[in-house]
């Protein structure tokens, strides 16, 4: 994806998880005990694919309402990493323009995005600071700010996308029992976080085959790991079909990338000498209500921990320091 990927994997360890306790820094200034004014900002990677970019703005549109209810709770906006804009410093900068005390980032990212995203956008969203990590990150083009408020972080999606799943795999099997039929998920995948990733797909599995009658769960990747080459998912389609009668295939992604599902995923299943006995929808982890209520429960969490605190540290689990940690 990015050059600074490889920096940061030498900088940060990769089982950093955001889901702790603030950095020891000294707290932003309250001005007084009443309530903290609070921006949100929901964080998404991009795509250059108009429908992914939609699914994502939909999503934010949908809990903005609820989101500004929250007490405290000024605005609600939304970034990306790249391939499309606003970008975080340019939403970071709007809330310093609104005068915010504090910014919570809801981070939209799925299975190993969420470590190697959530790692250096400590360093974008102003959580972290380090000489070397910024000069690198400027040299890749990132637009570094650090915000007069103070920040924390929400955890990633991961923890819902159970749920999500059986979902769509219940869609798909609609009365049929399952029983002689197999999953196939399908992620981006990544060269460096494969592991991550595949943890993540063989929970989803174990959940399935708890929650269904389906024992067989396979997964495959479709992004640049595989060079968006369909062949991976052809072979691990007959993999689960010499198993079952039919295969389930279930794409593990945030939105709908032209150039996954259908351009990868589709013409894989199409591939297949027995195309018959697969079955498989163009669709995405959005939109789903469970998500869209899972992120505002998050946001309930950490605005209920911002305002109980005052001008305090955040405790835990929100991360929060200054640029000086």
């Amino acid at each position: 994806m990015l050059n600074a990927r490889s920096l940061l994997r030498g900088l940060l360890t990769v089982g950093l998880t955001l889901l702790i306790a603030g950095c020891g820094g000294a707290p932003a200034p309250s001005g007084n005990s009443g309530e903290r004014s609070v921006g949100i900002l929901l964080v998404a990677h991009g795509s250059k694919s108009s429908t992914w970019v939609h699914m994502v703005e939909d999503l934010a549109q949908q809990v903005r309402e609820s989101v500004l209810a929250k007490p405290g709770v000024k605005a609600v906006r939304l970034a990306f990493i790249e391939d499309t804009s606003p970008d975080i410093a340019s939403e970071m900068k709007a809330f310093d323009a609104e005068g915010m005390d504090e910014v919570v980032v809801v981070p939209l990212f799925i299975g190993q995005e969420s470590t190697l995203i959530n790692s250096y956008m400590q360093f974008l969203t102003g959580i972290r600071s380090e000489a070397k990590v910024i000069k690198q990150l400027q040299n890749e083009g990132f637009d570094v700010y650090y915000p007069k408020a103070r920040v924390s972080m929400t955890p990633a999606l991961s923890e819902v996308l159970k749920k999500n799943v059986l979902r769509r795999v219940e869609a798909l099997r609609g009365n049929d029992s399952g029983e002689e039929m197999g999953v196939l998920l399908v992620g981006y995948g990544d060269q460096v976080f494969g592991q991550q990733m595949e943890e993540l797909m063989e929970g989803i599995g174990r959940y399935l085959k708890i929650k269904t009658e389906i024992d067989t769960v396979a997964y495959a990747f479709c992004g640049k790991l595989t060079d968006y080459s369909g062949a991976p998912v052809v072979e691990a389609i007959n993999e689960v079909l010499e198993l079952e009668k039919e295969v389930l295939v279930v794409p593990v992604l945030l939105g709908v990338d032209e150039k996954l599902q259908r351009d990868t995923i589709q013409a894989a299943v199409n591939a297949v000498a027995t195309t018959s006995r697969v079955r498989y929808k163009q669709d995405a982890v959005l939109p789903d209500p469970v998500v869209n209520q899972w992120v505002m429960d998050k946001i309930q969490e950490a605005v209920q921990r911002i305002q109980d605190a005052g001008g305090k540290t955040v405790p835990s689990p929100i991360r929060s320091c200054k640029p000086d940690c």
